[in-house]
C-alpha cells in the first residue's frame, strides 16, 4: 500500500511542482498578461504539435493501439456533450453558460496532463497508447467545442464547412496527423531532426504546465463558488468515475481501463477558455474553472492513481 501510495505521488508530483512554479512566475512579475498569452501560442502552434508528432511517429501500433479503449473513450466523450446540453436546456440555463458547463462535461486536458501522466504511470508504451488516443480524439473535442460555441451565440450558425476547416487547421491535429502519415513511409528521418523535435516538444510539455500555474487568477471565485463547486465535481468526479463504471462492465483491459481514467479524469482544456472568448460565451466561467479544476486535479488524480494500483490496473 505504502509503495502504491508514493507510486501515486510521484506520477503527480512534477505536474504540483510545474504549477507550483508557474505561480511562482506570475507572483514574481516574470511575465505579463499578454507575454502569458504569448507563450501560450507558442507552446500550442509550434512546441505541443512536435510532441504530438513524435509521441505518434514513435508509437508501436500493434502493441499501443487499443481499439476497444478508443471506440468507448470516443462514446463517452459523446454521452457527456449530448447529455450535458439536453440536462442545460431542461434546467433553462444561460446560452454562455451552456457552452462553457458543455465543454467540462467532455473536453480533458488530455494533451498536456494525461500524456505525461501515462508515461509516469505506465512508461513510454503508456505514452504512446496516450497519443494515439489524443491524436484521434482532438478533432471531435475540436468540433463538438464549435458546435456547442456557436449554437448558443446571439446571433450563432453552425457551419460545417467552417468547423471542419477549423479542425483541419487545428495545430495539434496537424502534428499528429503528420505523426500518423511519417510513420508508415518506409523510410526513418534523420536522428538529428527527431532528437531536436523531441527536445522541442517535451519543452512544450514542461512550459504548458508552468504557463497553466501562472494563468491562476482568484477573481470571482468565492461569489461564483457554487457553479465552480459544480463544474468541479462533474469534471474530476463523475466523468471519470463514470468511465471507470462502464469500463467495468463491457470488460475493458485493465492497462485500458487505467488510460481511460487518466484521460477522462483530467481538468478541463486550457484552450476552452480561449474558445470561450471567441464565441462569446462565458469565458470568465471557462477561466475559473481551468483554474480549479488543474489545481484540484492533483489531487483526484492522485486518488485515482492510488486506486488503479491497489486495484492492480497499472
Amino acid at each position: 500500500m505504502l509503495n502504491n501510495l508514493l507510486i501515486a505521488l510521484r506520477c503527480v508530483a512534477p505536474l504540483i511542482i510545474c504549477l507550483l512554479v508557474g505561480g511562482l512566475v506570475r507572483i514574481s512579475g516574470i511575465l505579463s498578461d499578454e507575454a502569458n498569452k504569448q507563450m501560450d501560442r507558442l507552446v500550442f502552434t509550434f512546441l505541443f504539435p512536435q510532441h504530438l508528432f513524435m509521441t505518434v511517429y514513435n508509437a508501436d501500433f500493434a502493441t499501443s493501439f487499443s481499439l476497444p479503449l478508443l471506440l468507448l473513450y470516443f462514446g463517452i466523450v459523446s454521452l457527456y456533450f449530448f447529455a450535458s446540453i439536453v440536462l442545460m436546456h431542461r434546467k433553462k440555463v444561460s446560452p454562455g453558460e451552456i457552452g462553457v458547463m458543455s465543454q467540462n462535461a467532455y473536453r480533458s486536458n488530455i494533451n498536456i496532463v494525461s500524456l505525461p501522466l501515462a508515461e509516469a504511470l505506465l512508461g513510454p508504451s503508456g505514452l504512446a497508447s496516450m497519443g494515439i488516443i489524443a491524436s484521434i480524439i482532438t478533432p471531435f473535442y475540436n468540433f463538438y467545442g464549435v458546435l456547442t460555441l456557436e449554437m448558443h451565440r446571439e446571433g450563432g450558425e453552425f457551419k460545417l464547412k467552417e468547423v471542419l476547416l477549423e479542425i483541419i487547421k487545428n495545430p495539434l491535429v496537424i502534428g499528429a496527423a503528420a505523426g500518423f502519415v511519417m510513420h508508415f513511409l518506409p523510410f526513418r528521418l534523420p536522428d538529428v531532426l527527431l532528437s531536436t523535435m523531441t527536445t522541442m516538444g517535451k519543452t512544450g510539455t514542461t512550459l504548458a504546465l508552468i504557463l497553466l500555474g501562472a494563468s491562476f487568477r482568484i477573481g470571482s471565485l468565492v461569489s461564483d463558488r457554487k457553479r465552480i463547486i459544480r463544474g468541479n465535481i462533474i469534471r474530476l468526479v463523475a466523468a471519470p468515475l463514470i468511465a471507470f463504471l462502464l469500463a467495468l462492465l463491457i470488460g475493458l483491459d485493465k492497462r485500458d481501463i487505467a488510460l481511460l481514467i487518466l484521460a477522462a479524469g483530467a481538468p478541463l482544456a486550457t484552450v476552452s477558455y480561449t474558445m470561450c472568448q471567441v464565441y462569446d460565451s462565458d469565458a470568465e466561467l471557462a477561466g475559473e474553472l481551468v483554474v480549479t479544476t488543474s489545481m484540484l486535479c492533483c489531487i483526484t488524480l492522485f486518488l485515482w492513481i492510488f486506486l488503479l494500483k491497489q486495484l492492480g490496473f497499472a
